[in-house]
């Protein structure tokens, strides 16, 4: 047992961990060619399968984290983790009583706030379901909630939304849109939301400009946002190129 002990501890030396972060600590985005060379530098007879098992070890000990194919970052795994108000959850809830077999996402924009400098008097609740059920939840919620709106514009929530009070908006879920689940509910997940805001400027005007770029810049400091799924999501809404330059514009 006391062989097996030493065998790790020396094996664990070999990633180099105080090297391997000074060498990457401006670099958000690490390839594993990087990691490959960063290595070879120090030796360079190190096989290819010793350095993905140096990976694997860096991971494990949350010195990086896997923010997308082939691509890492430092610092441990940061999951996106918002709380869900007591009146969204029912929300939830009561749908997929109505409906138990139909694909539900919900996210607020109160998620938001505390990353921007101009607070917004009013909160979007953002209800997606599958294309062509639209109505059918529209019309289920209408019985019981008001300041609802079904694939609304701007223009619209200008003339009808009661001021200062919560809006539901309830839109069409995407086809293999990223999400996730916390406590059964199903959300947007991050990635998600960044596209939404970037691409849907008329829907949330009010999260454009120096408030998209602080939320953006939070985003990216506080959760680990995996940008390939966040650019597929983005290229399934024809809008990749858009989203990345947003993206590039303010964080490079």
């Amino acid at each position: 047992m006391y062989i097996c002990k030493k065998q790790i501890k020396i094996s664990t030396n070999k990633l180099h961990i105080e090297k391997f972060k000074s060498n990457f600590e401006n670099i958000y985005s690490i390839l594993i060619v990087d990691i490959i060379d960063f290595y070879r530098k120090l030796d360079n007879k190190t096989k290819k399968s010793t350095i993905n098992w140096r990976i694997h070890k860096l991971v494990e000990k949350g010195i990086i984290q896997r923010i997308g194919r082939g691509k890492y970052t430092l610092g441990k795994q940061k999951i996106f983790i918002p709380i869900i108000s007591n009146e969204n959850e029912l929300l939830f809830s009561k749908l997929k009583e109505e409906f138990p077999y139909l694909n539900i996402s919900i996210w607020s924009t109160k998620w938001l706030t505390p990353w921007m400098l101009h607070i917004p008097n009013k909160n979007k609740t953002i209800i997606e379901v599958e294309k062509g059920t639209e109505e059918n939840v529209f019309y289920f919620l209408k019985d019981f909630k008001e300041n609802i709106f079904l694939n609304p514009s701007n223009n619209i929530l200008e003339k009808y939304a009661a001021t200062n009070e919560n809006i539901i908006i309830i839109k069409n879920l995407i086809t293999d849109a990223p999400l996730q689940k916390i406590k059964k509910i199903q959300i947007s997940s991050i990635e998600k939301i960044l596209v939404d805001l970037i691409v849907e400027v008329e829907m949330f005007s009010e999260y454009q400009g120096v408030d998209l770029e602080n939320i953006i810049e939070n985003a990216f400091e506080y959760n680990t946002i995996n940008t390939d799924k966040m650019l597929r999501y983005a290229n399934r809404r024809r809008k990749k190129n858009i989203v990345q330059q947003k993206i590039n514009n303010i964080l490079i």
